[in-house]
């Protein structure tokens, strides 16, 4: 990639950051998109945003979004102290030395936007060259300081960790065990086969149990009247700041009164729970899954983390959510079933990374010009036109692979979801487990590959040759990678806006058959937000030698994303005991 077109894509993203906060700032003041920036408190007065978050302290984002919101704006405040001392060694120090070694000796230094990036990179040192060393003690220098804050974020979070847990009152969850695939004799029942059991192999530390039952129905209406009460106590704020609505003109026009509809709706939703909760109650229909309580937390331990019976498909003991945390669709599976599941979970992750393979391969081809030229000759004519290469191998790709790779996170939700988890937030780590595979694998180790080694087969034939020619090729890809992560720039920016939200709310007040009544906040997308950044701290740490060019950028990305996700604490639902 050359200069100029990198130029590019940082010019175009940079526009598109700022158009993206200039609009946040001007619709957050508006009454109308209150349900879409402060669901929490629509109505609330609002003050300049990045001032209120510069301002926000730990307490108050610990108040508004618990210890997994600090802990998540922690990982952006390390990653800042972590790549300003890269940055100011790497640029400083590093990329002179890279600028004015002499090992590409065809490039003319005078026409420098038309030249590759590889001059800024360790390509450009001649072979041998004493400069050497400079790479590797900065190598060793950024290892040190990387450690060192490291261990300090890490004695800080575990200090928060345990202060939390001992100054916190103790919470029924902390001594119930969820115990699953009860084994049940015929003609017994699920409470008896629990009773019995733990009163035979626990009798000190057993205390009681609630077994589960297939309520679905009667969870969907509780969920339908918790949504209706939000609504209401939204609206009730709403007038109490704003007075009532003006009525109808001739009862024909004008809006409708929704305080009375609200009302009834929620009225009709009580009654039906309470019919509901009469007939699950006579049908008593349990599923093998039950929640045990012991009498001292040494007691739930003990049973969770020692196996009950020498066969480990039944009695499956294992920590119980949080009450407001718990999934319940796979609370009957059995554990075949699960395992099932899961192997069928893994089978289609992997296929879809490899599928992702080939967006890679055609991503990479974007950014060489000659083989873009070589794939479709009809287009010759038009590439060779300088704005329209620049927007095609400097902003382009990045683009293609920033929209394609957005459908994962989802994709990899709806494979956790399918797992048998029995909490939200094992299912959200489970997906960001997945993504970090997919973003290590798809994103990074694919796009150095199609983009260097597989571009140039040759080099395998000789495999003497194959360290210094990778030592060349596999750089080159820092450029694709800087374009990347500036790109990243736009894509927080949209996380600022809530663009999807926006656009839904602006759908809705024009159709008003579609329009969006909901005021319950966003959750935290963990599983899509913590690969991304653990993705940009490999690029940084990666190519701090090989291409310190790409550090200022990883750095405004992360700067980027603490004050908007400092600011955004208010906004989202933070899920509980992720981190």
């Amino acid at each position: 990639m050359i200069v100029s077109a990198l130029a590019t894509s940082v010019g175009i993203n940079l526009g598109l950051t700022v158009l993206l906060a200039a609009v946040y700032s001007l619709l957050r003041r508006r009454r109308p998109y209150g349900d879409v920036y402060s669901p929490r408190r629509p109505y609330a007065p609002l003050e300049s945003w990045l001032a209120a978050a510069w301002r926000r302290t730990e307490d108050d984002i610990h108040a508004a979004a618990g210890l997994d919101g600090v802990v998540f704006v922690r990982i952006f405040a390390f990653s800042i102290k972590v790549f300003t001392a890269a940055a100011v060694l790497g640029v400083g120090v590093l990329m002179p030395v890279n600028f004015l070694g002499d090992q590409l000796r065809q490039i003319d230094f005078s026409d420098l936007p038309n030249k590759s990036v590889d001059l800024f990179s360790v390509s450009n040192v001649q072979d041998g060259s004493n400069m050497l060393w400079l790479h590797f003690s900065a190598a060793y220098v950024i290892t040190g300081v990387s450690c060192y804050l490291l261990y300090y974020e890490y004695k800080y979070i575990s200090g928060k960790r345990l202060e939390y847990f001992m100054t916190s009152n103790p919470l029924p969850q902390h001594f119930t065990v969820l115990v699953r695939a009860i084994p049940v004799t015929d003609g017994g029942s699920v409470s008896d086969a629990v009773d019995k059991f733990f009163k035979e192999y626990h009798p000190s530390t057993y205390l009681s149990h609630t077994v589960v039952h297939q309520t679905g129905k009667l969870r969907r209406l509780i969920n339908d009247a918790e949504n209706m009460c939000t609504k209401l106590a939204n609206l009730k704020s709403a007038r109490h700041s704003y007075g009532d609505p003006p009525g109808k003109f001739l009862g024909l026009f004008g809006r409708n009164d929704l305080l009375g509809k609200y009302q009834k709706r929620l009225e009709d939703l009580e009654e039906n729970v309470r019919m509901e909760q009469s007939d699950a109650t006579r049908s008593r229909q349990e599923i093998p899954a039950a929640f045990v309580s012991f009498r001292s937390r040494y007691g739930a331990a003990n049973a969770i983390y020692i196996r009950q019976l020498d066969n480990p498909t039944e009695w499956q003991t294992e920590h119980a959510p949080d009450p407001h945390d718990v999934y319940w669709p796979f609370f009957s599976t059995s554990f075949m079933e699960r395992w099932l599941f899961k192997f069928v979970v893994f089978v289609a992750s992997t296929v879809l990374i490899l599928l992702f393979l080939l967006v890679s391969a055609f991503v990479q081809g974007l950014t060489y010009m000659d083989q873009l030229e070589a794939w479709l000759p009809f287009l010759k004519n038009i590439l060779e036109i300088a704005v329209v290469s620049q927007l095609v191998t400097g902003y382009l790709p990045s683009v293609i692979l920033h929209f394609l790779s957005s459908y994962v996170p989802s994709i990899m939700k709806l494979f956790s979801t399918m797992q048998g988890f029995i909490s939200v937030s094992g299912i959200e780590r489970s997906a960001c487990n997945k993504m970090l595979r997919f973003t290590v694998w798809s994103v990074f180790f694919a796009n150095v590959l199609t983009g260097s080694a597989l571009g140039q087969l040759n080099i395998f034939l000789n495999p003497k040759e194959i360290p210094s020619r990778l030592a060349v090729v596999v750089p080159a890809q820092a450029s694709f990678f800087i374009a990347y992560v500036v790109t990243s720039w736009t894509s927080i920016a949209s996380e600022l806006t809530q663009t999807a939200a926006l656009l839904y709310h602006l759908w809705g007040s024009c159709a008003k058959c579609c329009k969006r009544d909901d005021t319950k906040p966003p959750s935290m997308p963990y599983h899509s937000e913590i690969p991304r950044v653990l993705l940009f701290g490999l690029l940084g740490l990666t190519y701090f030698i090989v291409s310190p060019l790409i550090l200022p950028f990883v750095l405004v990305y992360f700067c980027l994303g603490y004050f908007i996700f400092r600011n955004q604490v208010r906004t989202l639902q933070f899920t509980s005991q992720f981190l």
